[in-house]
């Protein structure tokens, strides 16, 4: 039975099974093999997972080590190429390459070198796969949980899939961060960022006070929805409220 979860690779979608199985079933033959997706899909993790011994280079360093004879090739049984879509001379570089079993991953697949590969698999984006997105999130949850000493839910987290796998987990680990901040560490957070634009001329007191107004008044509107009560918990004249509800958000804008 094959096991889809894997240390690094994760794949719980049955287009990230199909990618994985393919690949499996690939490795003992001798064939050349493109994975091809966006950036941050986990090709490199595919690849990694089924060829754990094959040595891994950029395309362009590996290049760079065969012109200058740094590298002897014929060593190697098999090898994982990286990128190998950033080249010019792709043909040519694959041609030095013929005497062992390649793995490349690319961002796209083209006309110049499709022949050379046997085997193509597909990485779908992860915003595509949604079980695979699951898992990384809660993967993700509970190492910034563990890493900022907090409890956050990951269903309350940032899910961010714009760049994949780079983002998410940036997303993740911000949504935690944020959540774990005490009084203290917001404070320093704001003398750094007021330190960093007091030096910019154009700002003055009305736009620093902004970075603290806007968001407490977007929490109080969450929580306790009308402006009387807002009003009322903040402990300010609704005409002054109202005034800057529709400086911060439009006069027709009720946060």
């Amino acid at each position: 039975m094959l096991q889809y979860i894997m240390e690094n690779f994760i794949a719980l979608s049955q287009s990230s099974k199909k990618a994985l199985q393919i690949l499996q079933m690939s490795a003992a033959l001798p064939v050349n093999i493109l994975i091809t997706g966006e950036a941050y899909v986990g090709k490199r993790l595919l690849a990694q997972t089924v060829f754990s011994e094959a040595a891994v280079f950029e395309a362009q360093k590996l290049y760079e080590l065969i012109v200058q004879n740094k590298i002897e090739i014929a060593e190697y049984k098999e090898i994982i190429v990286l990128n190998i879509d950033t080249l010019s001379n792709k043909m040519q570089f694959l041609e030095m390459l013929k005497p062992i079993k390649v793995i490349a991953t690319s961002a796209k697949e083209d006309s110049d070198s499709k022949n050379y590969f046997a085997v193509k698999i597909l990485l779908k984006p992860l915003s595509k796969r949604k079980e695979d997105l699951e898992m990384l999130v809660k993967k993700y949850t509970i190492e910034a949980n563990t890493l900022y000493q907090s409890e956050v839910d990951s269903q309350d987290v940032l899910r961010d899939t714009s760049l994949n796998a780079l983002s998410l987990k940036r997303g993740v680990y911000k949504s935690v961060f944020l959540h774990s901040m005490d009084e203290d560490d917001i404070q320093n957070a704001l003398y750094n960022f007021f330190i960093n634009y007091l030096q910019e001329k154009n700002y003055n007191y009305k736009d620093f006070l902004k970075v603290f107004e806007m968001p407490l008044l977007k929490a109080t509107k969450q929580l306790y929805k009308s402006q009387v009560q807002i009003a009322k918990i903040l402990d300010i004249n609704r005409i002054t409220l109202r005034k800057k509800i529709a400086n911060y958000f439009g006069e027709n804008n009720e946060l």
